[in-house]
């Protein structure tokens, strides 16, 4: 009786795909209708060492985008929640990954409106500015040069 699939063996290997694969992928919206809300067009000044301003936990925070406001995570003490539900501030950017979660929509977002603070927050983080993943949508091109 002769077996479809390589044994472990055997120097044939099986093809995989994408659905083979355990895990799974962060898909962020590219529209949200709570982007409409940020008003605020100054320039965001970022300070990623920023304690909660409730609890004055360091580990793990967030940043208001509607009043910038540094707040904790769900996993902390829940300060950025609580402050989503009470004053509708709802989009937020993490300072340990530089994601931007809305709490209205309940997932990620990602949106050419939101890379100037993913930037001033990457500078924070990092000292130099992120790539903009949205240039070569607007007609610019991305150039990466490997040293």
């Amino acid at each position: 009786m002769e077996d479809s699939k390589p044994g472990p063996s055997s120097s044939k290997q099986e093809k995989l795909t994408v659905a083979d694969l355990e895990g799974f992928a962060v898909y962020p919206l590219s529209w949200c209708p709570h982007l409409e809300l940020l008003t605020d067009k100054s320039e965001y000044v970022i300070d990623i060492l920023a304690p909660c301003k409730r609890c004055d936990d360091n580990k793990e925070n967030w940043i208001c985008l509607h009043c910038r406001k540094v707040l904790c995570s769900r996993y902390v003490n829940s300060h950025m929640v609580e402050h989503a539900e009470s004053d509708g501030h709802v989009l937020t950017l993490s300072y340990s990954d530089l994601s931007v979660w809305c709490y209205g929509c309940d997932d990620y977002v990602d949106n050419p409106l939101l890379y100037p603070v993913k930037n001033a927050a990457h500078r924070a983080k990092f000292g130099e500015d992120m790539l903009n993943p949205h240039e070569a949508e607007s007609g610019g091109s991305v150039s990466i040069t490997l040293q």
